[in-house]
């Protein structure tokens, strides 16, 4: 079992030991809608022109040649004439595909009909009121890029451009044991005994984060348990909560050492966190094993878990972004910590100490502050920017 490269590492390299260490996932084409909350994993080009005609921007009149035009017949959406010639006019709805040689979109508002002939002005002297085809995309032209998030909106841009399915990438499937034999699930907690709150969370921070979860378990407080829950698991993912000091009782390492594990990340020099380890079995499986305290997990997870996901997914490292802190000591660790935003100023939160959930609750984003710095990163919470 290697650990020396990873021992103590900063948080910025555990976030990219994590991101480079895991592959791309598997990919499949799947409907758009379907698709909609997953990464492109082929670049698409519009199969044809948007819009594949020209195209009337109003109700009104498609004309070609000088006025009066004599009124010929009708276009309404989902139709289609070829031709017309000089002196003649269409009614048009919008986004009829009128004729190529039309000359203009005379506006219902804009247009004097005497009997069956049309006169009128156009105030749009640079389309003429109408869309020219290709306007928006030509055929063959890159619409959406590899990589990209696929929003409600890229799957619409994509079927408009001709497609109904995407090549995506399949969200991986991540198996979680919680461990701790102090945890309690009803009733409140008491002396020696303390109530579950991962159990709750972290499948939510997975789906989140663009995977899957497979399985949850609880799993007790013993070696055995622990290699014998690790064994069972064919997830690409396998997550497990508490455990990770050095204790009589922390099995996480002695577990890993058996099943012939590669330690990537062996603890992080930063607060909370800092107990956090990645490993890498000899099947490719990755273990993040997480701290227990609550907050100490969200920021192990957010720091080793999402990268995985993200690369398996497709993406990049989430973005920081830097902020000035306010109402903060200097610290000879680095910190991470929740915080509120304001006008680009990062407040910490109360209650933010590593076993507690309160300040986390209202917090937007967590700061990362290196030591001796009042200055910070920020990395979003998933579940702030829907």
């Amino acid at each position: 079992m290697t650990s020396e490269m990873g021992r103590n590492v900063s948080w910025d390299s555990a976030r990219a030991i994590a991101h480079d260490r895991a592959p791309f996932g598997h990919i499949a084409d799947i409907e758009l809608a379907s698709a909609i909350g997953r990464t492109l994993a082929n670049d698409l080009v519009a199969l044809s022109d948007l819009p594949p005609a020209p195209t009337a921007m109003m109700d009104g009149y498609a004309v070609r040649g000088p006025a009066p035009w004599l009124i010929i017949g009708e276009v309404r959406a989902g139709q289609h004439v070829s031709t017309i010639e000089s002196g003649q006019a269409l009614r048009v709805s919008t986004g009829a595909h009128i004729p190529e040689l039309s000359d203009m979109v005379i506006a219902q508002e804009h247009a004097t009909v005497v009997d069956d002939s049309v006169t009128g002005f156009v105030n749009d002297s640079e389309r003429n009121n109408i869309r020219i085809p290709g306007d928006e995309a030509q055929r063959g032209e890159l619409i959406a890029a590899a990589g990209t998030f696929i929003t409600p909106v890229i799957a619409g841009l994509a079927h408009t451009a001709g497609y109904d399915t995407a090549p995506t990438y399949v969200p991986p499937l991540v198996d979680v044991f919680v461990t701790g034999d102090e945890l309690i699930t009803t009733g409140p907690s008491r002396p020696g005994a303390i109530r579950d709150s991962l159990t709750v969370q972290v499948p939510v921070w997975i789906r989140y984060c663009g995977a899957q979860l497979s399985n949850i378990n609880r799993t007790r407080d013993s070696l055995n348990d622990m290699v014998t829950a690790i064994t069972q698991s064919d997830s690409g993912i396998i997550i497990t909560t508490g455990g990770t000091a050095h204790g009589p009782h922390d099995y996480v390492r002695p577990a890993l050492e058996q099943l012939g594990a590669e330690l990537l990340v062996d603890e992080m020099n930063t607060r909370p966190g800092h107990p956090t380890v990645l490993a890498q079995l000899p099947s490719g499986q990755f273990i993040a094993s997480l701290p227990g305290n609550p907050l100490a997990a969200c920021v192990s997870f957010l720091t080793v878990v999402d990268p995985l996901i993200r690369k398996m997914t497709g993406r990049a490292l989430a973005p920081l972004i830097d902020c000035t802190m306010d109402a903060i000591n200097e610290t000879s660790k680095m910190r991470i910590m929740p915080v509120t935003v304001e006008g680009g100023i990062a407040t910490p939160t109360e209650y933010r100490g590593s076993a507690m959930l309160r300040g986390l609750s209202v917090a937007t984003a967590l700061a990362v502050v290196a030591p001796g710095s009042r200055h910070g990163r920020l990395l979003m919470l998933p579940w702030q920017q829907s």
